[in-house]
């Protein structure tokens, strides 16, 4: 015999002071399936942004985490002007642009 159970969507106070700003921005969708919390931004989880856990803030912090991956590994980054030293190496540096969404 087959067992189904629901999921349900969590309600989630996004004007809360301890909210992440990204959570608070962006309001992912919190739902519980019975086992878990999950928290997701998007149509699946390749594509947007998905974090899970066992209560609704382990949830919510996971997404938050996983956002701020996203993010930085989405960035654009670029090399700086070659600057010389004085044995005239070339030295580089990456730096982290951020990204207005």
């Amino acid at each position: 015999m087959k067992t189904t159970h629901e999921i349900k969507i969590i309600p989630v106070d996004y004007n809360s002071n301890e909210m992440p700003d990204a959570v608070a921005k962006y309001k992912p969708v919190l739902l519980n399936d019975g086992h878990e919390y999950c928290c997701i931004l998007g149509e699946s989880p390749e594509y947007g942004i998905y974090g899970c856990g066992d209560t609704p803030d382990e949830a919510i912090m996971h997404w938050n985490q996983r956002y701020l991956q996203k993010t930085v590994e989405g960035a654009l980054f670029s090399t700086k002007k070659p600057v010389l030293n004085e044995s005239d190496e070339v030295v580089r540096a990456y730096f982290y642009r951020s990204v207005s969404i």
